[in-house]
């Protein structure tokens, strides 16, 4: 026979059924929220892309020989280094025509004052840029160079944005 505890049973049930639907729709319809990618991540991108081009360029080779960014300052050729870091941070596998533009300075010290120097790259009209830098050993500076001809320790930065 059936007895009152079994209508009981069927009300807790029922209840039962709709909390989980109910939950159910709750975490479905909260977890949709769908929200743009921030800017920062192309901004951390670039600038992992800048520090990776100067690491690269600084590299030192064989036997211990300076790397080619020191060679590139010590001799000031910026036209060599303008080949060289825009090769590297052109350097892509799809075919966008998304291009990255730089421009270098070299920061130095001159007695007790500290001093720069532009090394080359394109001008700078307030784009969203971001900056690298790395300290570089030179040996010696060129006399028209403008920097003081001695060994020191300079730091290389660079201003990277897409155009």
């Amino acid at each position: 026979m059936v007895d009152d505890t079994a209508q009981l049973y069927t009300i807790e049930g029922v209840a039962a059924g709709f909390l989980m639907i109910l939950t159910a729709y709750f975490i479905i319809s909260s977890s949709t929220v769908i929200t743009p990618q921030e800017t920062h991540i192309a901004d951390l991108q670039l600038e992992q892309l800048g520090s990776d081009a100067l690491r690269v360029m600084d590299t030192p080779t064989e036997n211990g020989t300076p790397g080619y960014l020191a060679l590139c300052l010590s001799n000031y050729d910026p036209i060599s280094f303008s080949d060289n870091i825009t090769r590297l941070i052109n350097t892509k596998t799809d075919s966008g025509t998304d291009r990255l533009h730089y421009n270098t300075t070299i920061f130095y010290r001159d007695g007790a004052a500290i001093g720069n120097a532009t090394f080359g790259g394109d001008i700078y009209y307030r784009e969203n840029a971001v900056k690298v830098s790395r300290l570089v050993t030179v040996d010696h500076f060129p006399p028209g160079a403008g920097i003081p001809n001695r060994k020191q320790v300079v730091l290389v930065e660079v201003l990277v944005w897409r155009s």
